[in-house]
């Protein structure tokens, strides 16, 4: 079956207005998200259980003991970042756990 030029044409143009748009989809819908602070450990009714737990605190009682010094920290923004004993949420720099380590030099 012989296809005219014309309508080759057009199912040329379909496809590749359809691969432009799969392509810019996921690009748009990333682009569309607000960027959006992550809550505190503290905030998260899901980690309650782990907060009490390992007695997390916002603020430090031991002075050379802070999330900011321990090994299981990553900083991120601001005075705050990520705990590896929490999947989700951050944790505050100042703060302290009874699963404290300290960071190797």
């Amino acid at each position: 079956m012989k296809e005219d030029s014309k309508t080759s044409m057009h199912r040329r143009e379909f496809v590749v207005a359809g691969l432009t748009g799969a392509a810019v989809l996921p690009v748009a819908l990333f682009a569309a998200k607000p960027a959006r602070a992550e809550e505190l450990i503290t905030d998260i009714p899901a980690n309650a259980a782990m907060v009490s737990a390992l007695q997390y605190v916002a603020k430090s009682p031991k002075p050379d003991q802070h999330c900011g010094n321990c090994q299981l920290y990553t900083a991120g923004e601001g005075n705050t970042g990520k705990c590896q004993l929490f999947a989700q949420g951050v944790v505050a720099k100042d703060g302290w756990c009874m699963s404290w380590a300290q960071k190797p030099a």
